[in-house]
């Protein structure tokens, strides 16, 4: 029998043992990414010599060790694209011993918690960093990331990280970006920016309109319902950065009763659990009479957070054609091998 939001516990942040790729990409590799436009092809051999790289032995033990070729990538595209696959891919790859791997969200909460000296502590002697998600929201994450990062650059160590926005962009149009020019400025010029272009491999799928109650033959017993409303109400109690440990192992997610998101906190509040969703291989089974395209409202779809949006309803959309599959019988695919293909993020 589905257990109700309201049975789950709530979940601790991340910590150190979490800093792994999710289930999607616990398994990918840059052979099985499949390259769709030009920029991709050159994408993918950027991170693998990125990836392979390693410092040569040092021949006497008081000399200095190499600096890096390229210290940060930046890889910078659209949704859909293959961003998120070559970073999972790099980590696998690289036979750097000391690397995490986590979101922008988790770095930043991380900080938070720990405190700047804490973090440097416990995050800040790896040697390679892959972040998922780069994006300045508002001045405080600002401020931190560029303070954390110029520590794990001063280190030597390397960072790769992922983004739907421009390094010089961010910010624009979430926070008076203007008064902290120079803050990302210094932040965008540690990176090396990596284009990426072409086609949302999700796009063209049949699921363009939600899922109706005649569509669900059989909920699985380890699956988690909720209503629209109590699903709202309960994002709202539970800090985004918990969302991650919150979903994981549920066999699926029922919501019944999908209406369009009214306002923007509630709509970026779910666009971060469609993320974490979509990371733990978990199929989202969404009810309603609204197409995905309605989802969310016009008023404040097509502003700063335009990019969240889109790559949201893309990502449902490939969600909800993996419930209806787990619904059917199919093997569920929080256990499935993820299929090979030039995309993922």
């Amino acid at each position: 029998m589905p257990r109700r939001i309201s049975d789950l516990p709530t979940a601790e942040v991340p910590g150190r043992e979490d800093w792994v790729p999710p289930p999607r990409f616990g398994r990918v590799s840059f052979g099985a990414y499949l390259p769709a436009h030009p920029t991709q092809r050159v994408a993918l051999a950027t991170m693998e010599d990125f990836a392979r790289w390693q410092p040569a032995r040092r021949r006497f033990p008081w000399s200095r060790a190499a600096a890096p070729p390229v210290a940060g990538l930046y890889l910078d595209g659209g949704f859909g694209v293959g961003k998120t696959h070559l970073m999972a891919a790099a980590w696998h790859t690289s036979p750097e011993p000391r690397k995490v791997y986590l979101s922008f969200a988790e770095l930043v909460a991380a900080i938070g918690v720990l405190g700047m000296q804490g973090a440097r502590d416990a995050l800040g002697q790896e040697n390679l960093y892959c972040i998922d998600e780069f994006e300045l929201d508002d001045p405080g994450n600002t401020l931190i990331v560029k303070t954390f990062l110029a520590s794990v650059f001063e280190r030597g160590a390397r960072v790769v990280t992922t983004s739907n926005t421009a390094p010089e962009a961010q910010g624009r149009g979430r926070f008076d970006a203007v008064a902290f020019r120079r803050e990302i400025q210094s932040i965008a010029e540690r990176f090396t920016v990596v284009a990426i272009d072409g086609p949302d491999h999700r796009a063209g799928g049949a699921h363009r309109r939600l899922l109706r109650p005649s569509d669900l033959r059989r909920a699985p017993d380890a699956a988690v319902e909720a209503g629209w409303d109590e699903l709202h109400r309960a994002l709202e109690r539970i800090h985004p950065v918990r969302y991650g440990a919150w979903v994981r192992g549920a066999a699926a997610w029922i919501v019944r009763g999908v209406r369009p998101i009214p306002d923007q906190q509630r709509a970026l509040r779910f666009v971060h659990l469609v993320d974490k969703l979509y990371d733990q291989r978990v199929p989202l089974w969404l009810e309603g009479d609204v197409g995905l395209d309605e989802l969310f409202d016009p008023h404040y779809a097509r502003g700063a957070y335009a990019k969240k949006h889109d790559r949201c309803r893309s990502r449902v959309a490939e969600l909800l054609g993996e419930a209806e599959a787990t619904m059917a019988g199919a093997r569920s695919p929080v256990d499935a091998t993820p299929v090979p293909t030039g995309a993922g993020t």
